[in-house]
């Protein structure tokens, strides 16, 4: 995304070059190579993660009440191998979550009467298989009883991760609900989720960091983009609550 940007901005260089634009040319040029500095040197990647971030880097303590339900959301789904031998796994950033959940688990079945992992994920990218089949594969291999794991599999985006979700928080009566995703991602998720009336408490699995530089890190353009995939979902999510396209908000605590 921020390649593509930059991308545009050296053709519209180069179109201004061509019609002998100069001062705008100039314009553009000294634009765009300020704007790859301040990318690849981490200023403008970690202003974007800290405004996501920043709000949950410490973890509350969860009040555990006798109903609880751990909401885990799917990272994506990674083919491992060729077509014929194709394994089907979390990918490497998925961990995180799973490891949380699993961690959450382990403290509310030490208190509480009832316990629940809600995993919610689709088949996003037609792997031939569901997030929540495969994830649910993982913390069963960790040791979380199949029986306290809800898979939601219809969901291919995080909206419908909360929409889906939701109704299965409602048909199953929970008192508490814990929501656990990555650091980055995790701001936008308890949006959507309080749009669908779910007040749950927010758990970051991970947290991302841009790396100083004073030479181009091509990491830095990848959590950049990172970073503007979610901004891009809170740009949306306004643009169509202001259209009237959004399901009509359900008050938080009626789920």
């Amino acid at each position: 995304m921020s390649l593509l940007l930059i991308s545009l901005l050296i053709i519209i260089f180069l179109l201004l070059r061509f019609f002998n634009f100069n001062r705008a040319k100039s314009v553009v040029l000294y634009g765009t190579v300020l704007l790859i500095l301040l990318i690849s040197t981490d200023v403008i990647p970690k202003y974007l993660l800290d405004k996501l971030q920043q709000d949950y880097a410490q973890k509350p303590t969860i009040q555990w009440q006798d109903n609880n339900a751990i909401i885990m959301l799917g990272a994506g789904l990674e083919k491992v191998g060729d077509n014929i031998n194709a394994i089907i796994e979390p990918p490497f950033h998925a961990f995180g979550r799973i490891h949380e959940a699993a961690k959450l688990y382990n403290e509310c079945i030490g208190v509480a009467q009832q316990c629940k992992i809600i995993v919610s994920g689709g088949d996003t990218h037609k792997r031939g298989t569901t997030e929540a089949a495969v994830y649910k594969k993982r913390l069963t291999e960790i040791g979380i009883s199949s029986a306290d794991i809800i898979t939601e599999p219809n969901s291919l985006n995080t909206w419908q991760n909360a929409q889906f979700t939701s109704e299965i928080l409602r048909e199953g009566n929970f008192d508490n609900s814990v929501l656990v995703s990555s650091g980055l991602h995790i701001k936008r998720s308890q949006l959507y989720f309080e749009h669908f009336g779910v007040r749950a408490t927010p758990i970051r699995a991970d947290y991302m960091s841009a790396q100083v530089a004073w030479i181009p890190l091509g990491y830095n353009f990848a959590l950049t983009d990172f970073a503007l995939h979610e901004w891009i979902g809170f740009i949306r999510y306004d643009i169509y609550n202001m259209l009237g396209a959004n399901q009509a908000r359900v008050k938080a605590g009626d789920a």
